[in-house]
């Protein structure tokens, strides 16, 4: 089970005040449960990916915003806001994908303060590693956050994925391709639940090893690990 929000019934209430969106329940995958909302300014590098669903991601460059593959292709990306439906939406004119890893080209600068660099070496085992996503916020089938939200998570396994065990909460149905962060680097992409059974609170969740694609990142956007261009 993967983490994506499709768009299937219009006029499904996503957030109070936020208006109606086209979506389902039906095939949703993970958002955060538990964990904190971001600060104002926290996550500026923070994307809302709309391609036939809905799921989080990140802008690593002014043109390129990093998600799931199965996160669909084209659409457009609605940066420069933590608050869900906020922002400023781009077009996608470009898709490339790795494995479950996706790259989506903009039509336009996001223009941001910040963006995130992604990392060349993966976490050690134990480690705490931070998630981020607009993921439901209870189960099942709660709302999205409405302002971006962040939890922390303990290693458990790294591989092709790196695997993460709740600490104070865990991805949820919205936070598919949304970001796994090891000392201020992101290090991989959600791909959906390995274990855990049916509480989401105790799932753990895999996260596509951004590290082994790092070659393959910097051979596409230009960007090298650590965010230099």
């Amino acid at each position: 089970m993967r983490l994506k929000l499709l768009s299937a019934i219009v006029g499904a209430t996503l957030v109070a005040g936020l208006g109606t969106v086209p979506q389902s329940q039906a095939d949703v995958r993970p958002n955060i449960i538990g964990g904190i909302t971001v600060p104002d300014g926290g996550a500026p590098w923070g994307a809302q990916v709309n391609a036939g669903g809905f799921c989080s991601g990140s802008v690593i460059g002014p043109l390129w915003v990093l998600t799931a593959a199965h996160c669909g292709r084209g659409g457009s990306v609605r940066v420069g806001s933590q608050r869900l439906g906020q922002g400023r939406s781009i077009r996608v004119v470009a898709d490339y994908t790795n494995g479950d890893v996706g790259l989506k080209k903009l039509a336009s600068s996001a223009g941001l303060s910040r963006y995130l660099p992604y990392a060349a070496t993966p976490p050690p085992m134990g480690a705490t590693v931070q998630i981020y996503g607009w993921g439901g916020i209870s189960a099942p089938g709660g709302p999205l956050a409405q302002s971006i939200k962040t939890a922390n998570l303990r290693v458990v396994a790294v591989g092709n994925t790196i695997n993460g065990a709740p600490i104070n909460g865990q991805a949820y149905f919205g936070d598919s391709g949304g970001p796994m962060v090891h000392n201020g680097q992101e290090i991989g992409t959600c791909t959906g639940p390995v274990g855990g059974g049916g509480d989401p609170s105790r799932l753990t969740v895999a996260y596509q090893n951004i590290p082994r694609r790092a070659a393959w990142i910097q051979q596409i956007t230009g960007i090298r690990p650590g965010g230099q261009n």
